[in-house]
């Protein structure tokens, strides 16, 4: 009773978390999506090395390196300007090289080894993993989508386990996450549907979406699905691929940010880029 009352304190938390940060606005998006991303990246970063003070260095530069990222992308598109771009790739060169220079000091290595030292890919994925979809979410034009997608997403992981437990016998990918099944999969899909047409109906004003035509909600609601499942599965991967149960304990009873946001880093860049693509059309 004691660790579900602690998991559920900490999930109506998280949530209200992402609702206020998502509807009060722009800048109070761009600090969640810093927010994730330097958690996300120390979580990697813990799962590969460890930590140590000696490794402080490391957490310090690649949690820089993807808030860069994120705030090229964030302020490129609200300052478009030819000195703007000259400042940002200069901060780039300089951050490239303090991490090689915290890397040399750690590991003893090359510049040539450094290209493929453990002590830079881990990072460099993470920066890549995280920053970029979390700087998609900082100037999509349809602010209040990474709320929908949270959303239809949590209706998709409700139904995925509801429908799996009781119905569940075809593994979907058990060597990577044993308790996902293909009828779990497609009652999670059919729910998220049902989700997204839902919200349709009684929110698109909420989520400033007035005027898509019902098949654009059915397409997120499948997009949502597919590419959140496979989000859970790459990070499911990494997890195994480590050794690590969680990728933290910064909720309690749910783990860590990368176990909360997971399909997100997949599923929203995708239903993003693909309304912003049918909006040209």
């Amino acid at each position: 009773m004691h660790k579900f009352l602690v998991r559920a304190v900490s999930g109506i938390i998280y949530a209200a978390v992402i609702v206020l940060a998502i509807t009060l606005g722009q800048w109070t998006i761009y600090a969640l999506a810093i927010l994730f991303a330097v958690i996300g990246i120390c979580e990697l970063n813990h799962m590969a090395m460890g930590f140590s003070k000696r490794l402080a260095p490391i957490y310090t530069l690649s949690s820089l390196a993807v808030i860069f990222i994120i705030s090229v992308v964030k302020f490129s598109v609200m300052i478009p300007s030819n000195p703007w771009m000259l400042v940002m790739i200069t901060l780039f060169i300089l951050t490239i090289v303090a991490y090689y220079f915290a890397v040399n000091k750690i590991k003893g290595v090359s510049w040539k080894e450094f290209y493929n030292a453990d002590y830079n890919k881990v990072p460099l994925f993470g920066v890549g993993y995280l920053g970029f979809p979390l700087a998609i979410m900082t100037v999509c034009p349809y602010q209040r989508l990474a709320l929908l997608v949270f959303a239809l997403l949590w209706i998709n992981d409700s139904g995925a386990y509801i429908v799996g437990s009781l119905t569940g016998r075809h593994k979907l990918c058990p060597s990577i996450s044993p308790n996902k099944t293909w009828e779990g999969f497609f009652g999670g899909c059919l729910l998220t549907i049902v989700g997204a047409v839902l919200f349709s109906i009684w929110c698109d004003p909420f989520f400033g979406m007035v005027g898509f035509p019902m098949w654009m909600w059915i397409l997120i609601g499948v997009l949502t699905c597919v590419f959140g499942t496979l989000g859970d599965l790459i990070e499911s991967k990494i997890k195994r691929f480590y050794g690590a149960k969680d990728s933290g304990h910064w909720i309690p009873g749910h783990g860590g940010i990368l176990d909360r946001i997971d399909s997100f880093l997949l599923a929203y860049p995708v239903v993003a880029i693909a309304l912003l693509l049918l909006s040209f059309l």
